[in-house]
């Protein structure tokens, strides 16, 4: 009667737990109860409770943890492109490929009425609202890198409750079945530590070893052991990369070693790599962009003119040092062999004068110099203060070195302007004369604000002030223009490259996440046949252990009527 009153509460317990997650089927363990040997004859001595115990394959579990964590990773991966798309909006009547087409539209306004000064304005407005865009896209990307630094950290704190949980349930599960000869008689911690362990694999990459003696489970991630016997070791963030950045990148430590937590898959390696390879990899395609557009825009207008020249004009970009070659003086871009044009106008006479101003660069190396010990700006090429001697030689200017190793051109009369063409050395964009667009990446990129305040410095003259719209027409025909830097392709072209290899690796992630799901989907259903309660059968059990309890009930009325009967004899 009481081993079926047992298996009564043991089918009840699963009923009423049909719906709880986590849950693991028990099962009653029924034994053979030991004989005894009245006069020398061996009588059964009915059935005793050997233990109850879950209906679990631990094996499975194991897979299932670690399919657990490969479907968190690539779910965790597919949601950052996801939060990539939202910020480029592509396709829409917002996304970077629509304001690349309407900047370059404006400037086909110029080509049509070059006098008209609000077309140029206009060509100002567009580049504007294009390299804004392009910040704002930089930014979304840095702050959805910030928010993943924010959910490395809570992984941090959730690693280290559920660890102290398991730890915790260890000693609970090892105290009460010390002893015990099926070590499993602890089933409701242990159906907490399995929530428990299976939440963990959800953030990172785990393996277990369960001790067969005492029921503890050590817990490693990867080779970085978190459990082991009555030892947890906790994890914290750490920050890595430059002071001076924008970003900081949190990553998850392990002490006492206090190296990088060996996470290989799980929502943090997720996490990471999603911050990293997937965000990262695309701020960095897209500041390479920017540093493409700024640089091979103002390489061609650098070389035009406006309809009115310049009588004052400092370049944007400081050099280190003034006395050193131009292309090892620290410029975002590096000017080569080669020379420009510095036309000088005289406004009363109508008069024009070209200079070519020659730019020869040569290398350390080249000068059998590879530590820098002869630090000759003649031997080594151009300096920023080669540079000002050579424009102060030209008749009507007046050049000089900055405090702050810029350069500063001036008219030495009001009736002189100057205006510059034909740069085959990259020189003028590389100091920021001349230019359209300041910056070096998508964080910087901006418009010089000369052409916002004189409109008529819009540089589609390649013949002379305001003689015609020659530079314009190269500047407007970019989308279509392939360069050799940019692997023969156009600007825009480069751009639709980025964003279609992004789509691409989107898709796949997706895929990838998808089949993890149902992989683990599978295991799970695979789990329920084994360990999930199914009412029909449980049903089944209770009746059965109801009957056994009436036939047991039945057995001991006979008993007590045959001993009655002997004692009323």
């Amino acid at each position: 009667m009481n081993a079926a009153s047992v298996g009564i509460q043991v089918a009840g317990q699963n009923l009423s737990n049909v719906n709880t997650d986590g849950y693991i089927r028990e099962r009653v363990l029924l034994e053979t109860a030991t004989p005894y040997k009245p006069n020398g004859l061996t009588i059964g001595n009915g059935v005793q409770v050997g233990g109850v115990v879950q209906m679990i394959d631990r094996f499975l579990e194991e897979r299932l943890r670690t399919s657990l964590s490969d479907a968190n990773n690539s779910a965790t991966q597919s949601n950052a492109y996801s939060q990539l798309e939202t910020v480029l909006q592509e396709l829409s009547t917002n996304d970077l490929s629509t304001s690349l087409s309407d900047f370059f539209n404006s400037i086909d306004n110029v080509l049509n009425q070059p006098e008209n000064l609000s077309f140029r304005q206009m060509v100002a407005g567009q580049g504007t609202s294009l390299a804004k865009q392009i910040n704002d896209m930089s930014q979304g990307i840095l702050q959805m890198q910030i928010d993943v630094n924010r959910q490395v950290g809570d992984a941090a704190k959730q690693i280290n409750e559920l660890t102290s949980q398991i730890q915790g349930l260890n000693v609970e599960i090892a105290r009460i079945e010390a002893g015990q000869p099926n070590g499993t008689q602890a089933v409701g911690l242990r159906d907490q530590r399995l929530v428990a362990l299976s939440n963990l694999a959800q953030l990172v990459n785990i393996r277990t070893y369960e001790d067969g003696k005492t029921g503890i489970v050590s817990v490693f991630c990867g080779s970085d052991p978190l459990i082991v016997e009555g030892t947890r070791r906790e994890v914290y963030v750490d920050y890595e990369g430059d002071t001076d950045s924008d970003l900081l990148t949190a990553f998850v430590h392990v002490k006492p070693s206090n190296n990088v937590l060996d996470a290989t898959s799980g929502q943090l390696y997720g996490l990471y790599q999603g911050r990293d390879e997937i965000l990262g990899g695309f701020a960095k395609q897209l500041d390479q962009f920017a540093h493409d557009l700024i640089d091979q825009f103002n390489r061609l207008y650098t070389s035009g003119q406006g309809l009115t020249g310049y009588d004052d004009l400092t370049s944007i970009n400081a050099v280190s040092d003034a006395s050193r070659p131009l292309n090892d003086a620290k410029l975002d871009y590096t000017p080569v062999n080669g020379a420009f044009s510095v036309l000088v106008k005289n406004k009363s006479t109508d008069k024009t004068t070209t200079t070519d101003v020659l730019v020869s660069l040569t290398t350390r190396q080249q000068n059998n110099d590879p530590f820098g010990i002869n630090n000759s700006a003649s031997a080594k090429g151009t300096s920023l203060n080669d540079l000002a001697e050579a424009i102060n030689a030209i008749d009507g200017l007046k050049a000089v070195v900055t405090n702050d190793n810029r350069l500063q051109i001036t008219s030495e009369s009001d009736d002189i302007e100057f205006s510059f063409a034909n740069d085959t050395s990259g020189m003028l964009a590389a100091l920021g004369i001349n230019v359209f667009f300041t910056g070096s990446d998508a964080k910087t990129i901006g418009v010089n604000s000369l052409m916002s305040d004189d409109p008529s410095k819009f540089a589609a003259s390649q013949n002379g002030i305001g003689a015609d719209t020659a530079n314009a027409l190269k500047l407007a025909n970019m989308p279509e223009t392939s360069a050799e830097e940019l692997n023969n392709q156009s600007i825009t072209q480069s751009y639709r490259n980025i964003y279609d290899s992004m789509i691409q690796k989107a898709g796949t992630t997706k895929s990838i996440a998808t089949g993890n799901q149902t992989y683990y989907s599978a295991l799970e259903a695979q789990k329920q046949s084994i360990s999930g309660v199914n009412i029909d059968e449980e049903t089944l059990q209770l009746i059965t252990f109801q009957r056994a309890y009436q036939a047991s009930a039945k057995y001991v009325t006979v008993i007590n009527a045959m001993l009655e009967s002997l004692i009323n004899m």
